[in-house]
């Protein structure tokens, strides 16, 4: 089942309508129970913590095609190397 309700700029007045429609209520409870599946499953500390170091190394390669000598380059490609990802110490 889908996870999430399919939204644009174009259709938002719509589809907010459908959502807060009593007849669609069965519907959206399942996307909510799907939403929350979803999340329990993907949302860990390791898989947000690869996805900010992803986010870290897009940055890097924007900054490098934007300066070449950026002082961050050597910095960010350091903590979002492999090495660096695994060596992160466990926040509890």
């Amino acid at each position: 089942m889908i996870h999430y309700v399919p939204a644009s700029l174009e259709n938002v007045t719509t589809t907010v309508a459908y959502v807060v429609d009593k007849e669609n209520e069965a519907e959206i409870k399942g996307i909510i129970k799907s939403a929350n599946s979803w999340c329990t499953k993907k949302m860990t500390e390791v898989r947000m913590a690869k996805d900010m170091m992803l986010q870290l190394q897009k940055y890097n390669k924007a900054a490098n095609d934007c300066v070449p000598e950026s002082a961050c380059n050597e910095t960010i490609s350091a903590l979002t190397s492999e090495d660096g990802i695994n060596d992160w110490a466990d926040c509890h």
